[in-house]
């Protein structure tokens, strides 16, 4: 296996996380005008996979090159140091939308409680719920996506070790097997106080982080995410067409599951990402990336663009999208605002999360010149004769 690091960032990434970042958020303030015309309303996936598939790219991209160069303590602190960040995030982004959310209930009376944002085990149980929450057993709704990315992380390592030291197709295997024993075994992080598991169960998707570590180790060896052939990639499209008419009219149960199959592999719940939601995701990524119209014109776009900035600083702009939802969620509730002010709210909430990228942007370019070494200026001549001298 011969690993290069990219010579330049990929600015093609970024831009498709910034999409699904944008889709996140509009389809994270439920009823808006605008949610049903996101692209999870058309297949049976959504932008939660998109966002982890490119997830497991970008960390092939960051960390895998120096660790399969023997350079291992820098990849691994690295990874650690990201862990932590991300458990930090998630810490600060549970307790602000709580904080919204608990000021809505005491001012307009929002039904937190009885609806399933799970917040109703935190006041049944508060001195359990407060263990809970630092060891991520305890979330809410629209809370839960990076606990996940923690898991991720810490599984990560493990996935480089089996493509160093055994291959890529024994990593990618091990991340298939791990897929399948939660479905057969059941297996999920346990929700405490709580019952049953997470709702984003990472036993299952690692799999597709696995699949989008797999696809940027290919790139870093110089060969085709995924090698084209044409009838696979007719046969992915038919697919989400069957995908998009089934959601769309509301087929589910119409077709009978499959006795030998377990039960998890074939429902269309978000924490076990069965095989047809699984299969979405793919066909979804095989036919956008071997594109021609789509992908060249994403490579067209500026990498400078609103579009790559806010993908390249994807963790903060998703915090603040995040507390800006739930924000959208009480606008929604206590105001009841028309189908004008809903998309005012969300183009004011969409122009901030760019305006922090920018802000980032800024200051990563500040702080990197004023990194620099200033270059030392050439004698003139008068200064080379005394020097001589």
């Amino acid at each position: 296996m011969n690993i290069k690091p990219l010579g330049k960032r990929d600015h093609r990434i970024d831009i498709l996380r910034a999409l699904a970042l944008l889709s996140i958020f509009i389809n994270h303030i439920p009823g808006n005008v605008l949610e049903p015309y996101t692209h999870k309303n058309f297949g049976l996936s959504d932008s939660a996979e998109a966002f982890v598939l490119l997830a497991g790219v970008a960390s092939a991209f960051a960390y895998f090159p120096r660790f399969y160069a023997g350079a291992i303590a820098l990849p691994l602190a690295k990874i650690a140091k990201r862990v932590v960040v991300l458990y930090v995030a998630h810490i600060a982004s549970l307790m602000v939308g709580l904080g919204i959310f608990c000021f809505a209930l005491q001012r307009w009376g929002m039904p937190i409680l009885n609806t399933p944002l799970n917040i109703d085990t935190i006041y049944a149980e508060p001195t359990k719920a407060f263990i809970g929450i630092p060891l991520m057993t305890q979330q809410i709704g629209y809370h839960n996506i990076l606990p996940l990315y923690v898991c991720l992380l810490v599984f990560l390592p493990v996935l480089m070790v089996v493509a160093r030291f055994f291959g890529l197709g024994a990593m990618l295997a091990t991340s298939v097997a791990t897929y399948a024993a939660a479905h057969v075994f059941g297996l999920n992080m346990p929700a405490y106080p709580g019952n049953g598991g997470w709702f984003f169960n990472p036993f299952t998707w690692q799999l597709i982080f696995g699949v989008g570590f797999f696809t940027g180790v290919r790139v870093l060896r110089g060969e085709t995410p995924v090698p084209f052939f044409r009838p696979l990639w007719w046969l992915a499209l038919a697919y989400l067409i069957a995908a998009c008419v089934y959601h769309r009219y509301n087929l589910y149960g119409s077709i009978p599951e499959v006795s030998w199959l377990p039960h998890n592999f074939q429902i269309n719940e978000k924490p076990w990402v069965a095989l047809p939601r699984l299969l979405h995701i793919l066909s979804l990524a095989y036919v956008i990336g071997h594109s021609r119209l789509i992908m060249g014109w994403l490579g067209r776009l500026s990498p400078e663009g609103v579009l790559s900035r806010i993908g390249r600083n994807s963790l903060p702009v998703f915090w603040l999208g995040t507390a800006l939802s739930v924000v959208g969620q009480v606008v929604l509730f206590a105001d009841q605002p028309g189908p004008v002010e809903q998309i005012a709210f969300i183009a004011v909430g969409i122009t901030a999360q760019a305006a922090l990228a920018y802000f980032l942007d800024y200051l990563g370019k500040a702080s990197k010149a004023k990194a620099a070494p200033k270059a030392v200026p050439e004698p003139t001549a008068a200064g080379k004769d005394a020097m001589a001298a």
